[in-house]
Parts: structure tokens; sequence; C-alpha cells
């Protein structure tokens, strides 16, 4: 190598680093200026003290790069930034993501990779600094020209751009705020649920002797009505899904709830709505269960229901249930599912409602059941989707084998958007076209729904900028349940549109205790009044 370009290792190394955009496909629009002051540095530290100088730069950078994979990666998945007090988790959570999309070995590979990669940068950066700590004479004072013009150049550039890039000490400093502030509000959260929540003794006579069963469809968002891609396949079905379910009867209320997630974390949302408590991060989720906070399950228990929790993608422990008090949990193992798995999704949602069907709603007993159930064939990776079947042919879900097996990969899927994005559009289709058939086949009289979307999906499947509104149906036979929702201004049958009010998903804890109380009147909107403001 020679020495010119031993001399450019480093500089190059330490504005390439430096300069790297907050997002995938972002854009650079200055010079930072720290790279400079970098170099002038190890121009002035003294030959005792260089070795250890030149560890903390590329410490310092190491760092830089942590934070800024993190950051490509969230806004992958959820369309924002990586704040370590909220989601030290979710490289744990896109880890079993990316697995199950291109499989373990695969993404074993490509993690190994990417280690070696960014530690042979750093090791290349440490060496290239050692030749500017160790130049003398003549040399050096040719390096300090070089420092000088390095550290005009941004400065000349700031002065003709309106926008700049984050200097490295900024972003590093922006993520060290954020996550003082985080931390300073997780205690506050943790403070003001040491307050004794006020037990309004809800009865739920409005509901009384019905079943109710709360469905989450993995990914269901706004997106799905809006954007053309989707909406002319989801708009067709859900006209469909009022057309069938009145067949047999039912009748349909649908608006609109703001979620605290997107892209993921659904269990988030799962918490959000069932605690009437904001819970957007995993702190908070775990101050919440770890609270006497009481969960709308378990209002429905102290009113005489039974509760149940139906729960495909759980596949292991579950401590944290304890809070949502269940009566029983039917996980992933619980539910007798023999068939194939279909890549994450443990098992199709047809398979989830007829199992849930058997186990809790045809036994025949005096006490009526709540159910929460979580919809996963519309989770990532979106492939493979079974076909609807007759639900007489279900049985132990062996028949859905051929299906797990069929069509092209996940890591063959999702090499192309456009793919990626039918597959999604066909998954969502799949799960309404599944409810509307167990509605219309499988449900009796005596059932409530409430089906709502957990979260929007990721970026790739919104575009930028998405609003985090979820759609929520209110389904049931009976004319006065869909009655005492009437002052919420929801539009008749399965498609809320732009006119329809849009609540923070919170909120609807109350709301729906409200309205369903033997107190409530009918037709009078329930409190809180108003539409929150949308989160950021």
């Amino acid at each position: 190598m020679t020495t010119a370009v031993r001399v450019l290792v480093a500089p190059l190394l330490l504005y390439a680093l430096a300069a790297l955009p907050l997002r995938p496909g972002g854009s650079v629009t200055c010079m930072p200026i720290e790279p400079a002051l970098v170099l002038a540095a190890m121009l002035c530290v003294p030959r005792r003290a260089e070795r250890g100088l030149r560890v903390l730069v590329v410490l310092g950078y190491g760092l830089l790069l942590a934070l800024t994979a993190a950051d490509w990666g969230t806004g992958l998945a959820f369309g924002r930034s990586f704040e370590l007090a909220r989601d030290y988790r979710l490289p744990v959570f896109g880890w079993n993501v990316f697995a199950h999309v291109v499989g373990y070995g695969l993404a074993v590979v490509a993690l190994v990779a990417a280690i070696v990669v960014i530690g042979l940068l750093l090791y290349l950066l440490f060496r290239g600094l050692a030749v500017w700590t160790r130049t003398a004479g003549p040399h050096r004072l040719r390096y300090a020209a070089l420092v000088a013009a390095l550290l005009i150049a941004p400065l000349t550039v700031s002065l003709t751009r309106s926008q700049t890039a984050a200097p490295v000490y900024e972003r590093i400093a922006l993520h060290a705020h954020q996550y003082l502030a985080r931390r300073t509000e997780r205690r506050a959260f943790q403070r003001s649920l040491q307050t004794p929540a006020v037990d309004a003794g809800t009865d739920l006579a409005r509901l009384a002797g019905k079943n109710v069963l709360f469905v989450f469809v993995e990914s269901y968002g706004r997106t799905v009505f809006e954007r053309a891609l989707y909406a002319e396949t989801i708009g067709p079905r859900l006209r469909a899904f009022e057309h069938t379910i009145a067949a047999a009867g039912f009748r349909a209320r649908s608006g609109w709830l703001t979620s605290p997630t997107v892209g993921g974390q659904s269990w988030l949302a799962h918490a959000t709505l069932l605690s009437g408590l904001w819970i957007d991060s995993q702190p908070r989720y775990e101050a919440l269960i770890a609270s006497d906070r009481i969960s709308l399950n378990r209002r429905f228990r102290q009113a005489g229901w039974r509760t149940v929790a139906v729960m495909p993608a759980i596949t292991r422990a579950w401590p944290e249930s304890a809070w949502f008090s269940y009566d029983r949990v039917y996980a992933s193992d619980d539910l007798g599912y023999e068939g194939e798995p279909f890549n994450w999704v443990t098992m199709p949602d047809q398979y989830t409602l007829a199992a849930l069907q058997r186990a809790e709603l045809d036994p025949a007993g005096t006490q009526p059941v709540m159910i929460e159930a979580a919809l996963i064939s519309s989770h990532a990776p979106w492939v493979p989707i079974p076909p609807l079947m007759e639900w007489s042919r279900i049985g132990n879900g062996a028949v859905f084998n051929d299906y797990a097996r069929a069509g092209d990969p996940p890591v063959e899927v999702w090499k192309d958007a456009d793919r990626v994005r039918t597959q999604y559009r066909k998954a969502i289709d799949y799960s309404l076209a599944t409810l509307a058939s167990f509605i219309a086949e499988r449900a009796d009289d005596n059932l409530v729904l409430v089906i709502l979307g957990d979260h929007q999906p990721a970026p790739i499947i919104t575009g930028n900028n998405a609003s985090r509104d979820v759609p929520m149906h209110i389904v049931s036979a009976d004319p006065a349940v869909l009655e005492a929702v009437e002052g919420w201004g929801w539009k008749h049958g399965m498609t809320p549109d732009a006119n329809t009010p849009v609540w923070r998903m919170d909120t609807f804890y109350d709301r729906f205790l409200s309205a369903f109380d033997s107190n409530a009147d009918a037709g009078q909107p329930p409190s809180p009044a108003g539409t929150p403001a949308q989160p950021k």
C-alpha cells in the first residue's frame, strides 16, 4: 500500500461513517466537521497517548455505526428512529422475524458477514489513524494543511445550504437525550400507576348473557382502505363481508382507532386497548403488568364472564398473562394444531377460529365468555396463504399441510417489494374472508364481536408518513348492542370513511365501559368526549 493511500484511509473512513444517512435511501446534505477535528487531534496528541485516543475514536465510531444500524432497522420496520430506552428488546424481535423471512441459516450468515465487515472497517480505521499520529517533519505540515482544508470545507458548505446532515456528536447526543427523557417519562408513568384505580363498578349489563369476542387482526390498518393497491381488493371484500353476515342476521358499526405502535409489537396495542392507558413502549408495558390497573378482561370477569385468551403466536412461557386476568390461556401448543406452520405463522386463521369455537363457544354452559383472540395469518412474511375451506374439513389442521409447503419461500418473495405488497393484500383479504365466513356459518345470535387491527404494517407496505390508524368493527345480531354505540358517530357497515371519528386506542376502554353499563343512556355519547390529539 502506497503512502498516499495509507494517509487517505483514515479521512475517507471517518467521513464515510460520519455521513451515513439516518435512514436507508436518505441523503447527506453537508460534510460533518468531526472527522477533521479527529484528524487534528491525531496530529497533536503526545506519542504516549496516541493509542488510547485511537481506541476512543474507534469506539465512538463503533457506537455511531451501531446506532445507525438500529435507526435503519427501526425505520424499515416501524417508520421511526431507534430509542434505546423504549426499543432495547427490538433487536431480538427483529432477529426472529428476519430469521423466519430468509431462513435461520441464511440469517446467521448475514449476521456474521455484517459483523465481519463492520469489524474490518473499524480495524482499518484504527490502523489508518496510526499514520497520522506517527508522522513527523515536512509530512506533518502537509497533513496539517489538509486538516485545515477539511475544517474549512464543511463550514463553507453549511453557509451555502439551509439543511445539514446531523453531525456525529448531535446524533449521539440525540440518542442520549431521548434515553434520559424516556427514563424520566417512565418513572412518571410508574408513579401514576401507583395511584389506586377508581373502580367504577361497571356491570356491562347491556351485554348480559352474551359471548363477547375481541379479535385482533394482525397488521390490519387504515392503509388498506386508502391506498388503491389494497383498496381495490379490500373494499369489495368488506362489502361482501357486510352482505354475508347480513344474510345471517348480523350488522356492524365501524370506526377508527389510533394504535400506539406500527409495524410490530402487537402486545403494546393489546395492552393499550385493554388497560385504557397509552402503552407505546416496552418499559411502559412492563410497568403496566406490574401494576394494579384493572384490565378490561378483569372488568368482564368481575361482571360474571369467563375470560379467555386465544394466542396462536405464543410459543413459550407468558408470565405477563397474569395481569390480564384470564381464566384460561390457549397458546400455540394448546390449540391442537397438527398441521405444518406457515413460516412464522404457527397456524392459519381459519384453524384458530375453529379451535376457539370448539374449546369455548360450543360447550354448553350458563356462564358467558369474553375471549381475546389474535389472528396472525396477516403477519409478515405473508407467505404462503391458504384458501378458505369448508369448516367441516378443518379437523386437526393437517388439511393445511399442502398449502403450508406451496409457493416460493419468503426469501424469494422478499426480493421484490411489489410481491411483498401483493402477498400482504392477499393475507388481509384471507383474514377478512375467514372472519366473514365464521360469523355467517359458525356464530350464533348470542355472539358479539369486536374486530380491530392491532397496528399498521411496516413502511414497505404503507409508504412513508402513513397514519397509525386502524379500523374497528362491532358486529352483533342484537340491534340493542349496536344502539348502545349509536352516540359514537361510527359508520354503519364494515367500512369507516374519512369523516368517521378517530380516537386514540386508549380511550376505547372508558367509552366501551360507559356504553354498556346499565346506567348508560341509549345513544348518549360516552365520556371522554371529543377526539384526542394524534400522537406523534
